[in-house]
């Protein structure tokens, strides 16, 4: 158990009423939720830094044959102001864009701890991963030039990744052009299965990508320890824009 936990993730498992189809877009819905669970206070707050430190996103797990609405914070304040409020919450909640109503069948906290717990659970072992898998689960993109990348690109991933880590972090930030550029040479994608994915958002159709994404690390001890723990740190963060909103949601897994 962490001391000072500033990065958690928790799941609910959900089901709707008939009248409200679940899909990843739900999440946009669900965002409302959760601004409205924290007030207009810390949502404001929120609002005006434009910071997002948390994610949120809905999918369907064919194994265990449910919805899950997955949510995470990166910061000490948004654990405690966000994620669990959300542990207390109703059963019950009311969604009136959709005129009905969700229903949290369980709860689970996946997984608490904090910068420095990170940063040690990377640096201090003997463990070389060479592989990252990154699996996309809602639609993920990121928009460069007024255009959204409709396809992944390595370093575009460990760029916005580094960026959200040295915002957030209470530890120790890893900030320079000269570490970004040995990380775009350190890593580039092995492996992918992916499919054109949409996301409705307020009208707009949001273009990007789902499905699997292997990355290939270099042998460099250092760069293979720093991409592990940005890997790690994609499912609490997201990956790409919209991240807030349910877009860009990432379960990741290192690999020796």
């Amino acid at each position: 158990m962490v001391d000072n936990v500033e990065i958690m993730s928790i799941e609910l498992s959900i089901t709707a009423d008939p009248s409200i189809r679940i899909v990843q877009s739900i999440g946009s819905v669900l965002h409302g939720v959760l601004m409205e669970l924290v007030g207009t206070e810390y949502a404001g707050q929120l609002h005006e830094t434009g910071l997002r430190p948390y994610s949120q996103y809905v999918y369907f797990d064919k194994e265990r044959g449910q919805y899950i609405w997955r949510l995470s914070a990166v910061t000490a304040e948004a654990v405690n102001r966000i994620l669990r409020p959300v542990l207390e919450m109703p059963d019950k909640i009311y969604l009136k864009q959709k005129r009905g109503h969700i229903y949290i069948q369980k709860r689970t906290v996946l997984e608490e701890t904090s910068y420095e717990a990170l940063m040690a659970k990377f640096w201090s072992g003997d463990v070389e991963y060479t592989q990252a898998k990154l699996q996309c689960l809602s639609t993920t993109s990121f928009k460069v030039d007024q255009q959204y990348m409709i396809f992944p690109e390595a370093f575009r991933i460990y760029r916005y990744l580094l960026r959200q880590w040295n915002q957030f972090t209470s530890y120790e930030m890893m900030d320079s052009d000269d570490l970004l550029a040995a990380l775009e040479s350190a890593v580039f994608i092995r492996d992918y299965s992916l499919r054109m994915g949409m996301y409705g958002l307020e009208g707009i159709k949001i273009r990007g990508f789902r499905g699997q994404i292997v990355m290939q690390f270099k042998r460099n001890l250092v760069m293979q320890r720093i991409l592990s723990l940005l890997t790690y740190y994609s499912q609490f963060t997201g990956l790409g824009i919209k991240t807030a909103l349910g877009m860009g949601g990432v379960q990741s897994e290192v690999i020796e």
